[in-house]
């Protein structure tokens, strides 16, 4: 089965977190805030490697934790933080068992969107690398809403 010329062809416009950020995000030294994680069994598929959907989970557990510590921060009543937007980059296989470590950062903030960096390691080196993108909307509308001050202060904190 082909694929149709306007699918194999056409350029994807960039969007919100296209550039390159500032850092190296395969470096560990990029990185001040971390989570760890480990492979679990059924993180593998049938090659006997952790399957792409696990790399998801692991930069989600990253992120969240970082969204936790906002939260800690910042009062965010009456907001939610919602995904827009999230490349991930493979760079090597991880096996079962490992002690996985998720580095992840502000790479960039915007008016109501903030790119985030992450890096997932195993011992020194980088399996992949994640830019994702978050959008603060307000929790009545569900419509995209400015980053308050307070809050950009402390995403500033994670750049």
């Amino acid at each position: 089965m082909s694929v149709p010329p306007s699918f194999s062809q056409a350029p994807l416009p960039p969007g919100p977190g296209a550039a390159d950020p500032p850092f190296d995000l395969a470096e560990a030294a990029s990185y001040g805030f971390w989570t760890d994680e480990h492979v679990r069994f059924n993180d593998l598929d049938p090659v006997g490697h952790v399957n792409n959907n696990a790399f998801g989970v692991y930069f989600e557990s990253g992120r969240v934790a970082l969204h936790h510590a906002l939260r800690a921060r910042v009062d965010m009543r009456g907001h939610a933080i919602v995904m827009r937007k999230i490349t991930i980059d493979y760079l090597a296989e991880i096996t079962y068992p490992n002690a996985v470590r998720v580095g992840t950062r502000v790479a960039r903030l915007g008016r109501t969107s903030w790119t985030t960096g992450s890096g997932l390691f195993v011992g020194d080196r980088c399996h992949a690398t994640a830019l994702s993108v978050s959008v603060l909307v307000d929790a009545a509308s569900h419509r995209p809403t400015p980053i308050p001050d307070d809050l950009r202060s402390a995403l500033e904190g994670f750049l």
